[in-house]
């Protein structure tokens, strides 16, 4: 028989291992409606992109210049690129590869492609998204927006465009 002790010290662990992630959540509050193209901050500075936001994508995917994969370290992959954003402007990025996607094409064969970690931001609502890098060259949108982003943040109103009312302000940080 338990004693009521151990019930709860049982129901503070579970408190306390998830209240983190309830706060989180809360701090997100309601998801936003928005159209399936949008107007999305890439990256700490904020760099502007026009994006298409894909319920059908699992994870996110950027168009990347100049992309080059290197090792630091003994096992850490590392990846230099550049992002150009809709005004002209690019920012050029070092960034620890979290993992390897292998993408399958159309036309049967398969891009192995490095992911890695971004601040998002559409509709502001603000998060860290798994971007893959891509040549995206060859279609209308430098960014594809997937579900690991938009789950719990975006509803996507797939009949309409730009509908987002709230900016995406730069964060405060150095």
């Amino acid at each position: 028989m338990l004693n009521s002790r151990s019930i709860i010290g049982t129901i503070a662990a579970i408190l306390a291992c998830c209240s983190p992630a309830i706060a989180e959540e809360e701090a997100r509050g309601e998801p936003v409606v928005l159209g399936y193209i949008e107007n999305v901050a890439v990256g700490n500075l904020g760099l502007a992109m026009k994006g298409k936001l894909d319920s059908g994508a699992d994870t996110s995917s950027v168009h990347a210049y100049n992309v080059k994969v290197y090792k630091r370290g003994e096992r850490d992959n590392w990846v230099r690129f550049r992002l150009v954003g809709k005004d002209g402007r690019a920012i050029r990025y070092d960034q620890n590869v979290i993992r390897f996607a292998n993408i399958k094409t159309k036309t049967g064969g398969v891009i192995r492609r490095p992911v890695i970690h971004l601040p998002l931001c559409v509709g502001g609502r603000w998060g860290r998204a798994e971007i893959n890098l891509a040549d995206r060259g060859e279609f209308e949108y430098e960014i594809l927006i997937g579900r690991e982003f938009l789950a719990n943040r975006v509803l996507i109103d797939s009949s309409r465009t730009f509908m987002a009312e709230q900016e995406c302000e730069r964060p405060n940080e150095d």
